[in-house]
């Protein structure tokens, strides 16, 4: 434990750089915004003479109290690292900083810092699953970043992620992004759109357009200068070419936005990303769950398995599903004389599949076409593996 000498008080915070984390972790009354600075933190530095008694620990000159910014100072100061005072020294600065604060009238601020500094000390229990960031040295020590203990926590952690993307490897950004959006579910947390959007990518939650995603791989395959990996990325481009977004695997998109992190790591595009070569998270989880689940209530899917959106449905005519169905069929799925999707859709997904073969027909005639269709299919693990390990030489 360091000695009480050796610990951080404004007049020795130089840099001020252990201020700009006392502002923080402490709500900064305006009494202490307004105050000169350099006086209220270094009087003897800016040429002020102040007695010994004026400090907190006046043994060691510390802590100046000599204004209610410069106490409210001392006070953040010390109660932030106040654990690193020996007890009996802790309670007598204490006492001095009570005293203080009641002499310049602060003290419902000064008890809000002694409060504050509590909570932050008992964060230091929380699990690591509390905290957004886990950093764990080779000598099995940690480091724990961003606590997810409150909505405002959880805000502040997923806009720090967004602003530092491009220094978190995706496969920690994934890691992160998960714990994010359970404490958001948790207390109920409000992201907005942009940022809800970024973190459900960042935790693998949606789904690619096949062709986008064969031409970013193709993209990257171009750039690679080595021929071999050139050759890897085009064998695993034309195994998605063939293979429909429903049918791809979460676990393996997850794994391959971890590979084409690496690759894009290797070929110096980390942070160069351009509407014409995204970001691969923006590819591989185009289309969020969030804005999938939006979307979902606005698809009808036939037993065919192609997919269609209601307001299709509406494109056809009456008599043409008199024709095909009869006039009870078209009574029921029919306002008037046009076709409500709505109703085609509350039927529509029930019809066997000869029936909704048919109905495929007339939509075709309308000059409708699935939005998407089911094919078998899906990426090879072991082409994935490859690739993986492919890039980790």
């Amino acid at each position: 434990m360091p000695s009480p000498s050796s610990i951080l008080d404004p007049a020795a915070d130089k840099n001020q750089t252990e201020l700009v984390k006392i502002a923080s972790r402490f709500e900064v009354p305006d009494f202490v915004k307004e105050a000169a600075i350099e006086p209220s933190m270094d009087p003897i530095g800016s040429g002020l003479q102040i007695a010994v008694t004026a400090y907190a620990d006046p043994v060691r000159k510390k802590f100046a109290c000599h204004s209610a910014a410069a106490t409210w100072l001392s006070s953040a100061y010390f109660h932030d690292k106040s654990a690193e005072y020996h007890p009996n020294d802790r309670r007598r600065v204490c006492e001095r900083l009570e005293h203080f604060a009641d002499y310049f009238g602060i003290r419902p601020a000064y008890d809000a810092i002694v409060k504050k500094a509590e909570l932050l000390r008992g964060s230091d229990q929380l699990p690591d699953s509390s905290y957004a960031y886990v950093w764990e040295a080779d000598n099995g020590s940690k480091e724990r970043f961003y606590p997810l203990t409150s909505s405002a926590e959880v805000k502040v952690a997923a806009e720090w992620l967004h602003a530092s993307r491009d220094r978190i490897p995706f496969v920690e950004r994934h890691t992160i992004s998960k714990k994010i959006l359970e404490k958001a579910a948790r207390y109920g947390t409000g992201l907005g759109e942009d940022l809800t959007s970024f973190i459900e990518k960042q935790a693998g939650r949606g789904i690619p357009n096949p062709a986008s995603l064969y031409k970013m791989l193709e993209n990257r395959a171009v750039l690679a200068d080595n021929q071999v990996h050139r050759e890897e990325i085009m064998k695993l481009a034309a195994a998605v070419k063939a293979t429909p977004r429903q049918a791809l695997q979460q676990n393996e998109l997850i794994k391959l936005a971890g590979v084409v992190d690496v690759v894009d790591y290797s070929l110096g595009l980390i942070g160069k990303y351009t509407d014409l070569l995204p970001r691969p998270e923006d590819v591989i989880f185009e289309v969020t769950f969030t804005k999938a689940a939006s979307e979902f209530s606005q698809l009808c899917t036939l037993q065919t398995g192609n997919i269609y959106a209601k307001d299709q449905l509406s494109k056809l005519a009456r008599d043409s599903v008199v024709s095909v169905f009869g006039e009870d069929f078209a009574d029921a799925v029919c306002t008037g004389f046009d076709v409500d999707p709505e109703k085609v859709a509350d039927v529509a997904h029930t019809l066997p599949r000869p029936d909704a073969e048919l109905l495929e027909r007339l939509l075709a005639e309308a000059g409708q076409h699935p939005q998407m269709g089911k094919t078998a299919g899906v990426l090879d693990e072991a082409s994935m593996h490859a690739m993986a390990e492919a890039y980790k030489r």
